[in-house]
């Protein structure tokens, strides 16, 4: 098995045609019938499953693909590895969600490089359960993730607040931040529960007990998110600020009140056994990030 075979799964996999792949990688049908077969006979499991509707993946071919993510991310930072190495540097490998405010990352990997000039940051970006696969299968040293996990060690790094942009200029007067009663009658979208694990629950529950009847839609989105938002025509979506500015430009943004339920977003570094060599100066440079960010404005 060549690196090459598993090339051509992922693309089967991603694009869900054996023939669509042979066509993106230049190739013809039969021969990439061919090198799929061979990847199967050599890892001893069939990947993938052909109908006359397209290409799907068995179990094996579900797990084999998502292993891969985390292969291919390594493969890509071998060149940043080898700088790193002929400087005699050494790497960190960190994980950020959709959303961070870039002002704190910034100060972040500032402070790591004051704590010690030896250390250099390798960044990926990924979802909150994305980055629990990535931390578990060794691909990142160090994720910063929406939602506490379980199954790792944690520890609070920021917390910033949550709010809604809207699509149409909320009328004068209004308060200067949210309450969920404010949301009565209207159609919202919010993260999906693969991409903030818990969101959903809490924020039906938050509209419940406000008595509130929200048309909740919740979609996976990061860059798409406006225009996923304006095909549904939805009046408003729960996002953090950071995003709002970024992706939702001319949406009025405003947070909810500081003392309504879930009116946060926490962030969490989260790292596995054995603890990484760097993970002190990290949480201390994530510390020292927190500490400078302007305070946030939670309004009246």
């Amino acid at each position: 098995m060549e690196l090459r075979h598993l090339t051509y799964f992922q693309v089967v996999a991603e694009l869900g045609s054996i023939a669509k792949a042979a066509a993106t990688l230049r190739m013809t049908q039969p021969t990439l019938s061919r090198q799929l077969a061979y990847l199967e006979r050599s890892l001893g499991y069939p990947l993938l499953a052909r109908t006359t509707r397209g290409t799907s993946l068995t179990p094996a071919g579900i797990g084999l693909y998502d292993h891969l993510q985390g292969v291919f991310q390594q493969l890509e930072q071998i060149p940043e590895v080898l700088r790193s190495s002929h400087a005699r540097l050494r790497t960190v490998s960190i994980g950020v969600p959709p959303g961070l405010p870039q002002a704190w990352f910034t100060h972040f990997r500032v402070s790591v490089e004051e704590a010690d000039t030896r250390l250099r940051l390798a960044v990926f970006e990924a979802t909150s359960e994305e980055q629990v696969k990535l931390l578990l299968g060794r691909h990142i040293d160090v994720g910063l993730v929406h939602a506490e996990p379980p199954r790792v060690a944690s520890a609070k790094v920021l917390t910033q607040p949550l709010g809604c942009a809207f699509s149409e200029p909320r009328p004068r007067g209004r308060s200067s931040a949210l309450t969920y009663a404010d949301l009565d009658g209207l159609r919202v979208m919010a993260h999906a529960q693969t991409e903030t694990p818990g969101e959903e629950t809490r924020l039906r529950s938050a509209a419940e007990a406000a008595g509130a009847k929200v048309d909740w839609m919740f979609r996976p989105f990061s860059h798409h998110g406006r225009l996923i938002a304006e095909a549904a025509d939805v009046d408003a979506v729960v996002v953090g600020e950071e995003t709002a500015l970024k992706e939702f430009a001319g949406w009025e943004w405003l947070p909810f009140r500081k003392d309504e339920e879930n009116a946060e977003v926490v962030t969490w570094a989260i790292w596995d056994e054995p603890v990484p060599p760097d993970l002190t100066v990290c949480l201390i440079a994530m510390q020292k990030a927190t500490s400078h960010v302007e305070r946030w404005d939670y309004g009246g």
